[in-house]
């Protein structure tokens, strides 16, 4: 196994003097040091190679220690690293000065290496928490959708069993033919293409703000209108409009789809046990978009009369009657969808 690369502390001071007494104090505790004699190239040192720490001083000539920081801060590449003041000032307002442009701490000369130490181990410790809990999250985001993870990472909302009513706007798809694809490929093809598949129609859905609930196989449920909502109406047309892109993504790989949209109230929120829950939606509005999806034709997009009247206008859609869908006690009034990008419907599956 490859040694961890050591933590590197790039150190900015225009004295000789000073920048010799820290580097032997950190290089003694294993630190790799780089130095600069002036904020400038510090500045540049930082670019070419970001260290895990800058101590900076806070009087030089030319760029102080003021001017220096604020550019690390500026500079989305560096202002993540911690930086330290090296200063002989004990003026409160210089402090506060520091800590309001983005400083982390201070150390005062002349230099007690003890302390230097101590404040410098304190930082790069913090500085590799935020790190591994920043890599975290994004590994946990893969698991959620990204206004869900957006929602818990700020703290807007608790992470804990509850649900709510809400209108929203369903979305299933499927691939047409599946099984016979699956029978001509081979395990490892398959999964890779699916993959590719999935992946794609995921961006469509994080393009028009939908949240993407689930995968189930080949299938992809989507639905507008919580955590955020534009608005009923706008919410509907986000979803057809993304239900045309994923038409047109899918014929591009050669595949075609049938779509199910139906719009009204479900109850959204976190359901399942105290040490896991799956946030979800529920109810009749969903089990009818799944059994619209059921009934689609391959490259069409079947709606329901509540789904057609969101629209509006700015859809165009063609009555297709009563359908008659399983597990659904009363027949619902159908309308294809369509748009440029759409085609009109094939009287023949």
């Amino acid at each position: 196994m490859t040694p961890p690369a050591p933590t590197r502390i790039l150190v900015i001071d225009d004295t000789a003097e000073n920048l010799q007494v820290v580097s032997t104090i950190l290089r003694g505790a294993a630190y790799a040091v780089s130095v600069a004699r002036s904020g400038q190239q510090g500045l540049e040192i930082a670019q070419r190679t970001p260290p895990d720490l800058i101590l900076l001083d806070l009087v030089m000539p030319g760029m102080d220690g003021f001017e220096a920081c604020r550019q690390f801060k500026s500079n989305p590449a560096l202002r993540e690293i911690p930086v330290i003041f090296l200063t002989a000032s004990h003026e409160a307002n210089d402090v506060l000065k520091g800590f309001e442009l983005g400083a982390v701490d201070y150390v005062t000369k002349p230099f007690n290496a003890a302390e230097l130490l101590s404040r410098v181990q304190t930082h790069v410790q913090l500085r590799a928490t935020r790190l591994k809990l920043s890599t975290l999250a994004r590994q946990l985001a893969r698991y959620l959708s990204p206004q869900v993870h957006e929602m818990i990472f700020s703290g807007e909302r608790e992470v804990r069993r509850e649900t709510r009513r809400r209108p929203l706007t369903v979305f299933f798809s499927d691939i047409v033919g599946f099984t016979t694809r699956t029978e001509a490929m081979g395990d490892a093809e398959l999964a890779t293409w699916l993959n590719d598949y999935l992946d794609e129609m995921a961006q469509v859905a994080q393009r028009h703000g939908g949240t993407l609930d689930k995968f189930i196989g080949d299938a992809v449920m989507v639905f507008f209108g919580d955590p955020g909502t534009a608005g009923v109406e706008e919410d509907a047309r986000r979803c057809v409009r993304m239900a045309c892109d994923m038409l047109a993504a899918a014929r591009r790989r050669k595949t075609q789809i049938r779509i199910g949209i139906h719009s009204g109230e479900c109850v959204v929120g976190n359901f399942g046990s105290e040490e896991q829950v799956n946030y979800t939606i529920i109810g009749t509005v969903v089990n009818v978009a799944a059994r619209l999806q059921a009934a689609s034709l391959p490259g069409q997009i079947l709606l329901t009369e509540t789904t057609r009247q969101l629209l509006g206008p700015s859809v165009p859609c063609q009555p297709n009657g009563s359908v008659s869908l399983r597990g659904i006690t009363h027949p619902v009034t159908t309308f294809w969808a369509y748009t440029e990008d759409s085609p009109s419907p094939d009287p023949s599956p």
